[in-house]
């Protein structure tokens, strides 16, 4: 009987403790947002905005526990041209720190704007975005019709083109028949591929690793021009 009265009264005491951290942790003032910090970006006004205009709970005063990281994160990335963004608490300073990792275009749409007349840019993984930052040096895209799904061929061939391929690029358009054609500065004056139309991941896989061999010969040191439309047997100029 004594017994049972101990773990009957253990157990009180561990839900009493339990609910004091928990209103402690959520609804007291012990542990309170005391400051935010915002890197990895010069556009902290967008960012504040956004995080406002979403009911943020990132205001200060507000009880750390109170605050869900993935949420906030969440809603920093809805904006476009955000790549990633991550926050940490410091429970016994108060410091909620938000860094933000931006996009980086490789190529920017020469014919194409966004609602707000911005430029729209591609990045490396095929993702496309408008920014509130400019950028120069940049591959130019230039497309024969502005419609989604021809944006959307163009993102999957540079997402999956080999890092040097990418670093290369100049100049891509889809010509006629969706014929891909690149400007890159492979060589000087500018060499010109043709990738051929509708490739998949594997012809570009395979297509890529054709190219790199070409460049590799000697003899082709003088080239202007490849054409790789058919993988097994390209054309050299």
């Amino acid at each position: 009987m004594q017994s049972r009265t101990k773990r009957a009264l253990w157990i009180l005491f561990t839900t009493l403790l339990l609910a004091a951290l928990a209103f402690g942790l959520g609804w007291s003032k012990l542990f309170v947002l005391e400051s935010l910090t915002i890197n990895g970006t010069n556009q902290i006004k967008l960012i504040e905005a956004q995080l406002q205009a979403a009911e943020s709970k990132l205001v200060i005063g507000q009880p750390l526990a109170r605050i869900n990281p993935r949420t906030e994160e969440n809603i920093v990335t809805d904006l476009e041209w955000i790549a990633s963004a991550g926050l940490s608490r410091n429970w016994w300073t108060g410091r909620v720190t938000l860094h933000i990792t931006p996009r980086i275009p490789i190529a920017v749409y020469v014919d194409v704007i966004g609602d707000s007349d911005a430029p729209r840019y591609l990045a490396a993984n095929g993702v496309e975005f408008s920014s509130p930052q400019s950028f120069s040096n940049l591959a130019k895209i230039s497309i024969r019709a502005k419609t989604q799904g021809v944006r959307r061929e163009i993102a999957n061939f540079v997402a999956n083109l080999p890092t040097e391929i990418v670093s290369a690029m100049t100049g891509l358009e889809i010509a006629g028949d969706d014929v891909v054609v690149m400007e890159t500065n492979f060589r000087n004056p500018n060499l010109g591929i043709t990738w051929g139309s509708r490739n998949s991941a594997a012809d570009i896989e395979i297509k890529g690793r054709v190219l790199m061999g070409l460049l590799a010969l000697p003899e082709n040191k003088k080239i202007t021009e490849i054409d790789l439309s058919i993988a097994d047997s390209p054309i050299v100029k």
